[in-house]
């Protein structure tokens, strides 16, 4: 039971720490900068969870699930501090990019293009053609599980920055120094 916590444990610390750093690149206010690493961990150990210990056998299912959660979470934290729902949500979901899986399509693709035995060629091709349509219903899950959540709650998640006064300071600084550069 101690090593199911591990796992789901050394998960998070992992997806939080990309989540972080992908996030910082969009210079976010430090608390939601902070969020946005929690939400990577939360929606990449929840897909952990669902494929290791619930059962589930399809990881483009659980990526759907996971990439709506991390865009529920994501929807919160961008509405209490005033920020763009996409600053939050995208760089929680690039932690569940399936790097993995693509690596070893083009591995595949490789030792397919290298050997010469038609049998082992027709296991490379395809075992090749699985890896990659793995990878492209993952990354599909992950921008339609993320797409769903803003469509359920369209409202909400187009008047986050609506009605602040982020984007209007910006443009009242710039205009200031525009008008002190002209005289």
């Amino acid at each position: 039971m101690s090593s199911v916590f591990w796992g789901i444990g050394a998960d998070m610390i992992f997806a939080a720490l990309a989540g972080f750093g992908f996030a910082y690149g969009a210079k976010p206010p430090v608390p939601a900068l902070i969020l946005a690493a929690l939400i990577a961990a939360f929606g990449h150990a929840f897909r952990f969870t669902l494929l290791n210990f619930l059962g589930f056998e399809m990881i483009v299912v659980a990526t759907f699930l996971a990439s709506f959660l991390v865009g529920l979470l994501g929807l919160m934290v961008a509405k209490f501090y005033k920020t763009p729902l996409e600053v939050i949500t995208f760089p929680a979901l690039l932690p569940m990019i399936p790097g993995f899986y693509a690596y070893k399509s083009i591995l595949l693709l490789f030792e397919f293009l290298n050997t010469s035995d038609e049998m082992a060629k027709t296991i490379a091709l395809s075992n090749f053609f699985y890896q990659l349509f793995i990878t492209i219903g993952v990354t599909f899950a992950l921008a339609a599980g993320v797409s769903t959540m803003i469509l359920v709650f369209a409202k909400k998640s187009f008047s986050i920055t609506r009605y602040s006064n982020i984007f209007k300071k910006k443009e009242y600084n710039s205009e200031k120094k525009f008008l002190r550069s002209i005289t």
